[in-house]
């Protein structure tokens, strides 16, 4: 059981570190502004996006902390 556990905590810090890596990845993109009709390079843009993904990334954790605090209350 307690494999399983390390495996689940493995698989859902590389999924975090994913989407941690492709918000970056996006907001470097948005930053550089190459598309048509887009200004050179606006910080503003990049910060936009860093915050989205920082903030999906803080409420997805926040339901996770609060399931496990009501699955070990329940087993108690």
């Amino acid at each position: 059981m307690a494999n399983h556990s390390k495996q689940a905590a493995y698989l859902l810090g590389g999924i975090i570190a994913a989407l941690a890596l492709w918000g970056i990845y996006l907001a470097l993109g948005s930053y550089l502004g190459m598309g048509e009709g887009t200004r050179g390079y606006d910080i503003r843009r990049g910060l936009v996006v860093i915050a989205c993904m920082g903030g999906f990334l803080l409420f997805w954790g926040v339901l996770l902390w609060n399931r496990n605090r009501s699955r070990s209350s329940d087993d108690q």
